[in-house]
């Protein structure tokens, strides 16, 4: 009969190291995606009040059609020839309280006197107090010729404000927008960003190349809230699993320790 039950008991204990083993694994694998997911930057369909019939067919400076090298997902929103997309869309960036900056690397390179590019961002910023949502870009080192003459807009498009139209080396240390909240909340804030020549740029700034590093950061990290993500709850459940399989072990293993010592 103890024979029988010993048994059992190992029987047991495999099957709870299976299952501890089997969620560790699985909870490290959401883990590391979760980490790797953070890292990418997706892309979503602007709503229809960013872009109107009446904005596309206007004389903004246009979009070329080159998305950059480096991670940036954006699909252009119009061509240099006067086109529109059906389906613009723009990169999305989040901030949270693990990731309280981020950024794009900006390329450009091969532009006429008049030529423009123009690349849609939204900004996800999951906080529970008052942020201010911050952007600046950042020439790289070693692209300051093109940077000389090239005009850098900045427009909120969901309500046109402007917050910058210069040179993009001129750009204020950051430009701001503010996101005033008494509750958890997830603001999403779009970015339409436009570098352009003037007609009149020389023959010297022909062919050159320029790189830079578009940031948005919160320096109120404080208020800012855990990302909410679909992978949350499926944590909370594998690490159940392997804490209640621990524990069953745990109390077999003292369980059996105390019948030896018994049988001794």
């Amino acid at each position: 009969m103890q024979e029988k039950e010993n048994r059992k008991l190992k029987i047991v204990i495999v099957i709870l190291s299976v299952l501890l083993a089997l969620s560790l694994l699985l909870l490290a694998g959401t883990l590391i995606y979760g980490r790797i997911s953070e890292t990418r930057h997706a892309s979503v369909t602007l709503p229809d009040n960013i872009i109107t019939p009446e904005k596309e067919s206007s004389a903004q400076p246009t979009v070329s059609g080159e998305n950059n090298t480096a991670g940036d997902t954006s699909a252009s929103a119009q061509t240099s020839n006067g086109g529109s997309g059906a389906n613009e869309t723009a990169t999305v960036l989040s901030l949270h309280s693990r990731n309280t900056g981020d950024n794009m690397p900006f390329r450009l390179g091969n532009m006429f006197p008049g030529d423009s590019e123009t690349k849609y961002y939204c900004v996800s910023v999951a906080h529970r107090g008052d942020v201010v949502l911050r952007f600046r870009a950042d020439v790289r080192d070693g692209y300051e010729k093109l940077a000389e003459v090239l005009y850098c807009r900045i427009v909120l498009p969901e309500s046109s404000e402007v917050l910058y139209d210069g040179l993009m080396r001129d750009m204020p240390e950051s430009l701001n927008r503010e996101l005033r909240t008494s509750s958890r909340t997830t603001s999403e804030v779009y970015y339409e960003i436009t570098a352009y020549l003037d007609t009149g740029v020389g023959n010297e700034y022909m062919n050159k190349q320029l790189i830079a590093d578009f940031r948005w950061w919160v320096e109120e990290t404080g208020n800012l809230d855990a990302p909410q993500t679909g992978d949350t709850l499926v944590i909370y459940v594998w690490s159940g699993v392997a804490a209640g399989s621990l524990l069953l072990l745990i109390l077999l293993w003292l369980r059996r320790k105390k019948e030896g010592e018994s049988d001794e």
